[in-house]
């Protein structure tokens, strides 16, 4: 299955919107993609979280790693000019 192509402001949306419905994901501030070349993990993106004081930290690691995993095998980052 060929992966769509998307905009970073696109995945950053999307990510923040699936890491705030995990339980503890309400602690989430801002979500950032940065375009990184990743073969053995067959994608061109990955995600930097930044979180408010008082987070479960281990909830949201949850979180984050099940929402990549996911949108890795969805989307690819098409670069901006």
């Amino acid at each position: 299955m060929a992966k769509e192509f998307i905009a970073r402001h696109d995945l950053e949306r999307i990510a923040l919107q699936e890491i705030r419905a995990f339980p503890g994901g309400e602690h989430v501030t801002d979500i950032e993609v940065e375009y990184q070349d990743d073969r053995a993990l067959k994608t061109n993106w990955t995600l930097h979280v930044y979180t408010c004081e008082g987070a479960n930290l281990e909830r949201i690691q949850y979180a984050i790693n099940a929402t990549r995993q996911r949108l890795r095998h969805r989307y690819d980052l098409r670069r901006e000019l």
